[in-house]
């Protein structure tokens, strides 16, 4: 903590080591970054001990040998961060790193997608939750992430974003791999159906179809409620705004509705709790 700023040059001097230290700091009980995590401030005075760690790691993550490990490291931090109110958050950082339209690392889209599978072997939460992120959404900015200084890992000349097609490879890419991870999960399912507007049109395809098959019908009933509520949602708020240019086409929303109806609860109370609640304007 107290060598914070000092991290970013310490990683550059030697990255293996670095990262040994991060590595062994992560596994550790107790652990250091619980108790870095717990003296985070609030406010202007308050103060942030892990920023120097997450730019030095921010840092080798432009380099394509050591993204994986990086993204592991990041993910190893992250299932310590118990939330707060500085935007230096871990899982920010691995967001900003692999950013489908502006990733900040040198790795090819293939390295990329290794170091999120192996994010999902390793801390399957964090991974799930860096998934969701890396779907499209046209709300999201980027100020980019930490550079090396000393290290020429950035060539000369390199200039920041991706082509169409690159970018559109690597939202189907995580967007595929989003939809198998939730296949059995009921949680994740609800989670997805709730972004089914940020998933290009084949994953799309293969999540409704998923949702809408028998095997699905069959799960037990607080099972399937909550993935049914997301689904009747995200079609009343695309029916209710049919007009803006965001939302779905008609077709899109019937099949969504179809999908819902055939998990939709037997419970009257299910069925029709959400006519009773307070957000008359949804109706």
């Amino acid at each position: 903590g107290s060598l914070s700023s000092l991290l970013p040059m310490l990683a550059e001097a030697s990255p293996h080591v670095f990262l040994d230290a991060v590595e062994k700091a992560a596994a550790t009980t107790p652990c250091a970054f619980d108790e870095l995590f717990s003296q985070e401030g609030n406010g202007p005075t308050g103060g942030n001990y892990l920023a120097g760690l997450l730019w030095a790691l921010e840092g080798l993550a432009w380099d394509p040998d050591l993204l994986v490990r990086v993204s592991v490291a990041l993910g190893d931090v992250a299932s310590h961060d118990p939330g707060g109110t500085w935007t230096n958050r871990p899982s920010n950082s691995l967001v900003s790193i692999l950013l489908p339209w502006m990733p900040q690392t040198l790795a090819p889209i293939e390295k990329r997608s290794a170091a999120v599978r192996t994010l999902l072997t390793e801390q399957p939460s964090v991974g799930w939750n860096l998934l969701l992120q890396l779907l499209p959404d046209q709300h999201r900015i980027s100020t980019g992430t930490h550079r090396p200084r000393w290290r020429k890992t950035i060539p000369v000349g390199w200039e920041k974003g991706v082509s169409r097609q690159e970018y559109a490879d690597q939202t189907i890419t995580y967007a595929n791999l989003a939809v198998a991870v939730a296949r059995n999960d009921p949680k994740k399912l609800a989670q997805l159906a709730s972004r089914l507007d940020h998933l290009p049109l084949d994953s799309f395809d293969a999540l409704l179809a998923s949702l809408g098959s028998p095997e699905m019908a069959r799960m037990p009933e607080d099972q399937r409620r909550e993935i049914w509520g997301a689904l009747t949602k995200f079609a009343r708020k695309h029916r209710r705004f049919s007009d803006a240019q965001w939302a779905l086409p008609a077709d899109r929303v019937a099949a969504v509705e179809d999908a819902a109806r055939s998990l939709a609860p037997t419970s009257a109370f299910a069925l029709y709790q959400h006519l009773f609640n307070e957000s008359d304007f949804d109706l």
